[in-house]
């Protein structure tokens, strides 16, 4: 119905084995088995999401690209946060928050410049900063991160 695979509904919803996932069991489906899904920007990611060794938990991942890089929102959502040094991300640089409604929301780091701000309707495609090295970076990437009910999930899961 959604053009998910099983494999791909297992994985988004943590069940190891696919073949446990019962009739009328809830599950969640995927972002991208939404027609208007974007990729924030097109680049080599440099750095997935997961445990990193000797490294902190990633909870997104980085996408390496050129300084200036336009940015897009991935769906259609409300700008929630837009600024640098915010509470919680402060290693974070210039950054973005878009809620998508349904306890989704994605998280845009690093940015050299934010295009929007706080209350906006954002469509998706629609330019939102450019890539930088804000806060705590090693050199221009964008951090993308998606967040279900407040928790990371990752992103390569959710994207086209």
């Amino acid at each position: 119905m959604y053009g998910i695979s099983v494999e791909q509904l297992a994985i988004a919803n943590g069940i190891k084995d696919p073949s446990q996932i019962a009739v009328g069991q809830a599950i969640v489906i995927p972002a991208n088995a939404y027609s208007n899904i974007v990729w924030p920007v097109r680049g080599k990611i440099s750095s997935y999401y997961g445990n990193r060794q000797g490294r902190r938990f990633h909870t997104g991942i980085d996408i390496a690209v050129s300084k200036g890089t336009p940015i897009k929102a991935v769906a259609d959502g409300l700008v929630i946060a837009s600024g640098k040094g915010l509470d919680g991300f402060s290693k974070y640089g210039r950054i973005v928050i878009l809620d998508h409604g349904n306890g989704v929301r994605t998280i845009y780091a690093h940015n050299n410049k934010n295009n929007v701000r706080l209350g906006s309707c954002i469509r998706a495609g629609d330019l939102i900063g450019e890539v930088g090295n804000s806060g705590n970076a090693t050199g221009p990437h964008l951090h993308f991160e998606i967040r279900i009910d407040g928790g990371p999930v990752n992103p390569i899961l959710y994207l086209p």
